[in-house]
């Protein structure tokens, strides 16, 4: 949609340009003619497109007509190819409006050049007629073609003041700690590419995280700004990844980039010192050779990628290269002719024909090709070496602590984080770094005794046996853990005391069978803001909050559901190698005689698909040759990259000159303000995540676990209720509704547990025991379901 709009502003200017050259419109100019200053200029400059019918036959007319098609052609061509790359997908709109002025110029003087050589061609009598030779009818038209491109590109920049921006290589994202996408997860996109890679063994994830650091400048910002260069913040952990490489690699990645951006402005200043107007034609050439460079899509590939090839880019990098050199030499002989003094002289660079700030130009230019194309040879031998799967070592890393001092005990803190049970989080939900929310559930049990054995004789003492929160919560985490580790659970001896006959044991899906890379952890949840309110979990203001607490804390915190601190049991199975991870979270509380039991369900998805592509480059190989395909990348990038390069270095400059100020702003906050918010904003992990599924099953392997961990989780806790002679029919019955949420019945007879549904259906069974493991309730015929 964005490329139809700006194809159809693209024509909105083409029929702008027709009407203004029209003899109607001609006409109109003659009857205004200004008679000095500037206006005259301005007006001259307005016949450089016109077209009209010629009234006479002679060769004058004729050669006069031709000359001035030729010129409305070229100016409509350049609008209709030009425009719409250099000016519709600038990523910003003050970009936008440097773009629209600088292509108005370049547009107006390749339309004269193009005027100019018609009359060059035609004979000597034609050139007399127009003033003289052909160097003073080059100069007359060429600063023509000055004069309009001024109009001509105020003409864009309002035409597409509105326009919407390109993606850029480094996409701005939202601060804010989740972002709601338009495309589901799960939903595929029928436009995106086919070949994407998926993860398979544990620390894939980490390894495109490390790959990132390298190919996207957001990402690395909101790493070490918003994590390592929050001193006083928590950290906010994943599972599935180890954020220490990811850090390290990040910081190296900005100190790779930083010195490319110095080397960059080198050039920039080259450039400036003989001409600062240049610096608008640098950059804008060096983004029509990128253009240029960029692969033509002649059919959507079917199966795999469509690679391009390096060679069909030669002819057109030789003509737009050709055509900018020629522009670029009228520009500066246009120039030249102006009459302007010493400094507007320097500063538009029109001395000595131009030929010096032409010269340093091209050198800026080649200069910042050079340094961008070392940046992407780097980067590409880093992608086909250590960041490959079979070569890749979390342990063999960068390490730019020596450079990056103030970083170093932040990524001790970031390891501490990993290793904790504390998670301190800002705003309104505390799972952040689990990704979205899946599903939840919650019950409340009364904790009433439950009916003798038998059912019959005379009526005998009935009492619940005394136990707290946490001995659920003990029992819970070594039911789980046993299924982690795949033994069978054991029956305990206090279910036999209380039933007569065999113990019938729930036996849940996975019992006996190993949740592959299941974690199990206490997970203490408290907000930033309500720290002051926990001495534990701030030992020090004038630190980062506490990442891990002892065993004591915990239970204290466990036995006390109605503080600032919760304390969860969480579960995590990271599967397609931690691409997907679903979490569970249960939070168990005894208020009274009423056991509550809550949980929170969520899963994290895979990360981007651009940051998958280190798994689609081939290994590096020294006899491959990879210099022309890098050198089109670089090509392609570095227009950008040279315009941004002195604002990139001031920003650096500006934000190692604030972050001190920053932390000490933060210190003096922290010592006054008791609700200082100290809780993590930034999910690293959750930053990468993107919108879909990139394999069919991933959503239901999710699915599939967070349902056993369900399974699991209810059986101990009814065998502990049993256990302790607390009546659990209620209990068998919540957790029937829980397990069975979202069956769907679409005809004929189904038996769910103690459930039968469809027309006419009966089912009997003593309790929900199926929940469970039990057998399954038998249908025997019509009637209501008891």
């Amino acid at each position: 949609m964005r490329r139809a709009g700006d194809k159809g502003r693209a024509v909105f200017l083409c029929g702008i340009l027709v009407a203004v050259g029209s003899p109607w419109a001609r006409e109109l100019l003659l009857e205004w003619w200004p008679h000095e200053g500037v206006l005259l200029l301005l007006h001259r400059a307005l016949f450089v497109p016109q077209w009209s019918t010629p009234v006479t036959s002679d060769d004058l007319t004729h050669v006069v007509t031709w000359r001035n098609y030729t010129a409305l052609a070229g100016l409509l061509l350049g609008v209709l190819a030009l425009v719409p790359r250099l000016v519709g997908r600038a990523p910003t709109p003050g970009i936008r409006w440097v773009a629209a002025l600088g292509t108005g110029f370049l547009i107006s003087l390749l339309s004269t050049v193009l005027s100019w050589a018609v009359i060059a061609t035609s004979g000597p009598e034609v050139l007399i007629a127009f003033g003289g030779d052909a160097s003073a009818v080059l100069v007359n038209f060429t600063v023509d073609g000055l004069l309009f491109g001024l109009p001509l590109g105020l003409l864009i920049a309002v035409v597409y003041a509105r326009a919407g921006t390109a993606a850029p290589r480094c996409r701005r994202r939202t601060p804010t700690r989740t972002r709601e996408r338009s495309t589901p997860m799960g939903t595929s996109t029928p436009d995106a590419p086919v070949a994407v890679a998926t993860g398979t063994v544990p620390g894939d994830v980490t390894r495109y995280l490390c790959a990132a650091a390298y190919t996207d400048p957001v990402f690395v910002r909101r790493v070490v700004e918003g994590v390592l260069g929050d001193g006083l913040g928590a950290i906010a952990v994943s599972p599935g990844v180890d954020l220490v490489p990811v850090a390290r690699h990040s910081l190296t990645a900005r100190r790779l980039r930083r010195r490319r951006d110095r080397r960059l402005a080198a050039a920039y200043g080259l450039i400036a010192l003989f001409g600062p107007l240049w610096l608008l034609f640098a950059p804008l050439a060096l983004r029509v050779l990128g253009g240029a460079a960029a692969p033509r899509a002649k059919r959507r590939p079917v199966r795999g990628r469509d690679l391009p090839r390096t060679s069909e880019a030669v002819w057109r990098l030789a003509g737009a290269a050709t055509a900018l050199l020629l522009a670029g030499a009228a520009a500066g002989m246009a120039l030249s002719a102006l009459p302007l003094p010493g400094l507007l002289r320097w500063l538009t660079g029109g001395y000595l024909l131009g030929i010096p700030p032409l010269l340093a130009g091209l050198a800026g230019a080649a200069l910042a090709l050079r340094i961008v194309l070392d940046e992407e040879t780097d980067v590409d031998a880093r992608m086909r070496g250590a960041l490959r799967r079979d070569a890749f070592d979390p342990d063999g890393l960068p390490r730019p602590g020596a450079v990056e001092p103030w970083a170093a005990s932040r990524i001790a803190a970031v390891a501490d984080a990993q290793r904790g049970n504390v998670t301190c989080y800002s705003g309104f939900s505390p799972f952040i770094g689990y990704g979205r929310r899946e599903s939840e559930w919650a019950l409340a049990l009364p904790l009433l005794p439950s009916d003798p054995p038998g059912g019959t004789g005379p009526e005998l003492p009935r009492s619940v046996a005394g136990f707290d929160a946490w001995d659920v919560v003990e029992r819970l985490r070594h039911r789980l853990q046993e299924a982690a580790d795949g033994a069978p659970p054991a029956t305990g001896p206090a279910v036999r005391a209380q039933r007569s006959g065999p113990v019938r044991r729930a036996q849940a899906p996975g019992d006996g069978a190993r949740l592959t890379g299941l974690v199990v952890e206490d997970r203490i949840f408290v907000s930033g803001r309500e720290l002051a309110q926990e001495p534990p979990l701030l030992p020090d203001p004038l630190l980062a909050p506490a990442t891990r607490l002892s065993a004591d804390d915990l239970r204290r915190i466990a036995l006390h559901p109605d503080g600032v601190a919760r304390h969860c049991l969480a579960s995590h199975v990271p599967l397609w190698g931690g691409e997907v991870v679903p979490s569970h979270f249960l939070h168990v509380a005894v208020v009274g005689r009423t056991l509550h039991l809550r949980c929170e369900k969520f899963v994290l998805g895979p990360v981007r698909r651009e940051l998958h592509s280190v798994d689609l480059l081939p290994p590096a190989d020294p006899r491959t040759g990879r210099s022309p395909s890098l050198a089109l990348t670089a090509l392609r990038r570095t227009g950008g990259a040279l315009w941004a390069a002195p604002w990139s270095c001031l920003s650096d400059a500006l934000a190692e000159y604030r972050r001190p100020r920053r932390l000490r702003r933060e210190l003096r906050a922290a010592l006054e303000d008791p609700a200082f918010d100290r809780g993590a904003r930034v999910s690293v992990r959750e930053d990468a995540q993107g919108p879909e599924y990139f394999h069919h099953f991933q959503s239901g392997d999710a699915r599939r676990a967070l349902h056993a961990l369900d399974r699991h989780v209810l059986a101990a806790v009814r065998d502990f209720l049993d256990e302790h002679g607390v009546d659990t029919a209620d209990f068998r019955a919540q957790t029937q509704t829980i397990l069975n949420h979202g069956v769907l019945q679409t005809g004929g007879v189904s038996v769910v547990g103690n459930q039968a549904v469809g027309p006419g259906a009966r089912a009997t069974a003593e309790s929900a025991t199926a929940a469970a493991g039990a057998p399954p309730a038998q249908a025997t015929g019509s009637g209501p379901v008891r």
